[in-house]
């Protein structure tokens, strides 16, 4: 079994640079061949996570989607990652800028965490385990 998630997104492009430059995850953008639209996949692990532009998501289910616009759109949505580079992360956040939403140096469960959030508002929970 395998597992993908999709999720809106305003802006591909600022996503696109903020999980790869900043996150450093692999990424690609795909071209729909038989529309205008494309969209951004990660690949974190063995899942797949999908960004898709949010207008094109309320153009093909406008039902569902139609009160998606009254809240930012990460609200309520938590992404954890584990990551071996927690390092190499933090410092291509400090170099871009991006605020920090938290810090946690966790000694007793020998864990570090890193939150963030992403343009469009989703909280990422980076952890690295340090032994």
């Amino acid at each position: 079994m395998s597992m993908s998630l999709t999720l809106a997104a305003t802006d591909l492009g600022k996503t696109e640079i903020f999980y790869r430059e900043i996150l450093l995850l692999s990424s690609e953008i795909v071209q729909n061949l038989h529309a205008e639209d494309s969209y951004l996949i990660l690949f974190v692990g063995k899942v797949k996570v999908v960004f898709q532009r949010l207008q094109e998501m309320e153009a093909q289910h406008p039902i569902l989607l139609q009160n998606l616009t009254r809240v930012p759109l990460g609200v309520g949505m938590q992404l954890e990652m584990s990551c071996d580079n927690l390092d190499d992360i933090y410092r291509m956040v400090n170099h871009y800028q991006w605020p920090i939403a938290y810090e946690l140096d966790d000694q007793e469960h020998q864990r570090r965490e890193l939150w963030l959030q992403d343009p469009d508002g989703y909280l990422l929970v980076l952890n690295e385990e340090v032994f």
